[in-house]
């Protein structure tokens, strides 16, 4: 199958930012804003809205976290709005993580696959992957291998994870991994939710050279916590700001320096462990 072209991915970017700053726009506005056809944005628009990062309208589209009802007068960043904008944010600090001719395990989770058109401007790039629903973006925008590990789903997931994942991952043995965090100790160790993903990241931690780590919201302390790694064997880690005045102390003692920042996320890298770019 043909690669999407970098006008492709452009574009497709730029009509998810157009309908997030809106929140709801019609496609012949698209169409003469982008000087593409109808049918072209139409396309465009099943694709992002496949995605999560849109809802088809009647003749356009609604940003997907604007809530109904919402009416002239009333706030229009709402939470959940800007959690939205905290992801894509995330998605792309994370693609900048990545280059040319890698193999990298990508985690679970909507941030990754928001992360995958991204990766389309990087040659040779493979991908790993345990989450059903990255296949068919990865088919469209990753470059060189799509590699679905096998295993057990997750019950109410899309997850494969088990004995059988982890051989998978022993035997494709990526360069890179990438993995969502619920939880940070105070002794920097890395903590998820799910036993079953644990046993599988943890995994991934220890055979990859380069870890990054997307802590994307603050902890509950009264969910479960099982262990993936220590923040000291990162090689980054992205957080939104809130999450990073959290944890500000854990990075700065485990030898992190804040690399990058913007008005939502910060990237946090280890001198010692991040590739040279």
């Amino acid at each position: 199958m043909s690669k999407p072209s970098t006008s492709l991915l452009k574009r497709r970017l730029d009509i998810a930012e157009i309908v997030r700053k809106n929140g709801e726009i019609k496609v012949d506005d698209l169409a003469d804003m982008l000087d593409v056809s109808g049918v072209t944005i139409r396309s465009d628009l099943n694709y992002l809205e496949q995605q999560g990062y849109l809802k088809r309208s009647f003749g356009g589209a609604i940003y997907t976290a604007q809530p109904a009802g919402l009416g002239i007068g009333q706030d229009v960043q709402p939470v959940s709005q800007v959690t939205s904008a905290i992801e894509s944010e995330l998605a792309k600090q994370l693609a900048r993580q990545l280059g040319d001719e890698e193999i990298v395990f990508l985690g679970a989770g909507s941030i990754m696959r928001k992360a995958i058109p991204f990766l389309g401007e990087y040659r040779g790039l493979s991908l790993v992957v345990n989450d059903l629903a990255h296949v068919p973006p990865a088919r469209d925008y990753v470059d060189g291998q799509v590699v679905v590990l096998g295993g057990v789903l997750e019950q109410g997931e899309q997850r494969l994870t088990g004995e059988l994942a982890v051989q998978s991952l022993r035997q494709y043995r990526p360069s890179h991994c990438v993995l969502m965090v619920d939880h940070i100790s105070e002794d920097g160790t890395l903590n998820v939710t799910s036993e079953p993903s644990a046993l599988l990241l943890s995994e991934a931690v220890r055979l990859c050279r380069y870890c990054v780590a997307i802590v994307a919201r603050r902890p509950v302390y009264s969910e479960s916590r099982h262990p993936v790694g220590k923040l000291k064997n990162m090689s980054a880690v992205i957080t939104p700001q809130m999450v990073a005045a959290e944890y500000h102390s854990r990075f700065t003692d485990a030898g992190l320096s804040n690399s990058y920042t913007n008005n939502e996320c910060l990237t946090w890298i280890n001198p010692g462990r991040h590739p040279a770019r």
